[in-house]
């Protein structure tokens, strides 16, 4: 008992320690270049790109590191049952695009705005550097979030499903509104934002493999720009 009780510990004391990592990391990713006399502000356009998808890539593979004894085996399991996986799982993403619907249908309502400020600033973003936002939002944002905000999280929460999903779901939500909203009513959109971290967290707590709910992020993120690319094409 003694030890299953450390164990518990270090596993909360991991996912505190990843989430604290991921936040630091991710506040100070145009500072970490000062550390080695390089001034990002100095930097030529393309070279902010290739440095923030190198930073990125960079912290995603330490936090792979930290937690390979899951992941691998992960991967593997994943790799072998991929399609079982997908056929039993896919369904939750649909319910998902539902749900955001009709939350952002909702909070519109009572906003002045039909998107939240970071869905602006992506497509933003994609207009000025479309390859360095498909790398990040397609490609590492799926692994690097996933990890920290199951994987974390259920270390976290490890005896309790219904704390895990709320925060995990919570927390993914607020991390894509609070860095950029510019208005109290905008935080409203934190409900739109949660949806897919309430779903890809219960779809970790069936399937007990952080692969699944990544590879759904994959998905969805990946279609949703690739839509943002058409509309913007179609428009110009």
């Amino acid at each position: 008992m003694e030890k299953e009780k450390n164990y518990d510990f270090r596993n909360m004391l991991t996912g505190f320690g990843v989430l604290f990592l991921y936040l630091i990391g991710s506040s100070y990713s145009y500072d970490f270049i000062g550390l080695f006399g390089i001034n990002y502000d100095n930097l030529s356009f393309v070279a902010k790109q290739i440095y923030l998808i190198s930073y990125e890539v960079f912290l995603t593979l330490i936090i792979v590191y930290i937690y390979r004894k899951d992941f691998i085996p992960n991967l593997k399991d994943f790799l072998k049952n991929n399609v079982t996986y997908f056929k039993k799982y896919i369904k939750y993403w649909f319910l998902m695009i539902g749900l955001m619907f009709i939350s952002n249908l909702i909070v519109t309502m009572f906003t002045t705005t039909q998107i939240s400020q970071n869905q602006e600033t992506i497509v933003s973003l994609l207009g000025e550097a479309p390859i360095y936002t498909f790398i990040i939002t397609v490609f590492t944002a799926p692994i690097l979030e996933e990890l920290v905000f199951r994987l974390s999280f259920r270390k976290m929460f490890a005896h309790t499903n219904l704390l895990f999903i709320f925060f995990s779901g919570l927390f993914f939500g607020a991390m894509h509104v609070v860095s950029s909203y510019t208005s109290i009513v905008d935080l409203l959109f934190i409900i739109p934002y949660s949806i897919p971290g309430f779903i890809f967290a219960y779809i970790y707590t069936k399937s007990k493999n952080i692969c699944v709910p990544m590879s759904l992020h994959f998905i969805h993120n990946g279609i949703m720009i690739s839509l943002q690319i058409l509309l913007m094409l179609l428009t110009q």
